[in-house]
């Protein structure tokens, strides 16, 4: 691997959505709707104890989106510069983490469960995880290429 010249290896993870804020707002104006006009219907029936229990259903999808649009703006970056520096920055519903790390010391640790993963990378006694919005092929891909970037470092 020649990294002579070349731009230093940059890793971006962002969460997959499918359905952003304005289509969740819609997703649950649709549902919550739906779900009221019906207990609405069963209450004018007579049946009122359901009008409780819809509500409930509402708000807990309410609670759920909003968990969702707290990690709207997760990400993970990893940047392996041509300097020797390593460095990691992720956030994760608010919490911000930063990472840097001299790469012919930094070290890539995969720990494998059966079929399940996890990955790290570890420098100067911390190891902070990474990969954590890919898959577990994704995250030993990921491994794969950053053994062989911070091999490249120290030889």
């Amino acid at each position: 691997m020649d990294t002579a010249g070349s731009p230093p290896f940059v890793h971006l993870s962002v969460p997959n959505r499918s359905l952003g804020p304005r289509g969740r707002r819609g997703c649950l104006a649709a549902i919550g709707g739906t779900t009221l006009a019906v207990a609405l219907g069963a209450t004018l029936l007579g049946a009122w104890p359901v009008m409780p229990f819809a509500g409930l259903e509402v708000l807990l999808l309410w609670i759920a989106f909003r968990s969702i649009q707290r990690h709207d703006g997760d990400y993970e970056r990893l940047e392996i510069g041509a300097a020797g520096e390593v460095r990691l920055e992720a956030r994760d519903a608010r919490c911000e983490t930063r990472f840097v790390a001299q790469r012919p010391w930094a070290r890539v640790v995969m720990k494998e469960r059966g079929r399940r993963c996890t990955l790290g990378l570890a420098y100067a006694g911390r190891t902070v995880p990474l990969g954590r919005m890919l898959s577990d092929d994704g995250r030993r891909e990921l491994a794969t290429q950053l053994r062989g970037w911070l091999r490249v470092a120290a030889e």
